[in-house]
C-alpha cells in the first residue's frame, strides 16, 4: 500500500478561524468608532483609509489585530470596515443613511489569510464595495477620477504591525473594552434583525 495522504492538522496558533460562516447579518446600529490615536491614516484621493491597532481584553484573554477602515476623503463617514482579530474574522458594509451595518464573516479556509485578501479587494473592487455600502456617487467618482492605490503598501505594513504583540497591549485592551462598553450604553449592540440580501 502507498503512503497515507492524510494531512496533519495545522497548529492551533497559526491564526484566526471561523466558528460559523456569517452571511449578511443586518444590524440596526452603528459600529463603534475607531480610537483615533491608535489609527494610522492614508489619504488616497476621494477616499482615506485608517488602520487601527485594535486590542480587546485583559491579562487572561486578549485579542489584537488591525481594523481597516475605508472613509471619505474628509474622514467624516466610514463605508467599509475589515476586522482582522478575534475568533471570527469579518467585515462590515456601513449604511450611513440608515445608521446600520451589514456583517459578513470571512472564511480563511477557502480564501487564505485575510490581509492579502483585503488588500486585493481594495485594489480591485473598491467601487463595488462602496456601492454595497450605499455610496454610488462615491463609487462613480473612484471609477472616473481614480484613487491612489499606492497607499495599499503602507496599509498592509501597518496592518501586519498591528497583529504583533506590543508593550502597551494590556493598556490598549482595557481602553478598547471601556470604549466598547461606553458605546453600548448609547447604542445597544447585537440587534440582528435579518440575514441575507438587503
Amino acid at each position: 500500500m502507498g503512503e497515507s495522504t492524510k494531512t496533519a492538522p495545522l497548529p492551533k496558533n497559526m491564526g484566526n478561524g471561523t466558528v460559523e460562516t456569517i452571511r449578511g447579518q443586518y444590524h440596526k446600529f452603528m459600529l463603534i468608532p475607531p480610537i483615533e490615536r491608535h489609527c494610522q491614516w492614508f489619504d488616497a484621493g476621494p477616499i482615506s483609509i485608517a488602520v487601527e491597532a485594535r486590542a480587546l481584553g485583559d491579562q487572561h484573554v486578549m485579542v489584537r489585530g488591525p481594523s481597516i477602515h475605508v472613509f471619505n476623503a474628509a474622514r467624516s463617514e466610514e463605508y467599509v470596515r475589515f476586522d482582522l482579530f478575534g475568533r471570527v474574522l469579518h467585515y462590515h458594509y456601513i449604511l450611513n443613511a440608515h445608521q446600520h451595518n451589514i456583517l459578513w464573516g470571512y472564511d480563511p479556509d477557502a480564501n487564505g489569510p485575510m490581509l492579502p485578501w483585503v488588500i486585493a479587494a481594495l485594489r480591485d473592487r473598491l467601487p463595488i464595495l462602496l456601492r454595497r455600502a450605499g455610496e454610488p456617487e462615491l463609487a462613480q467618482e473612484v471609477e472616473e477620477v481614480g484613487w491612489n492605490r499606492t497607499v495599499l503598501t503602507g496599509v498592509a505594513q501597518a496592518a501586519a504591525a498591528a497583529l504583533r504583540p506590543r508593550d502597551d497591549d494590556l493598556e490598549r485592551g482595557r481602553e478598547g473594552m471601556e470604549w466598547m462598553y461606553r458605546w453600548k450604553e448609547i447604542h445597544p449592540q447585537f440587534n440582528t434583525v435579518a440575514e441575507g440580501e438587503y
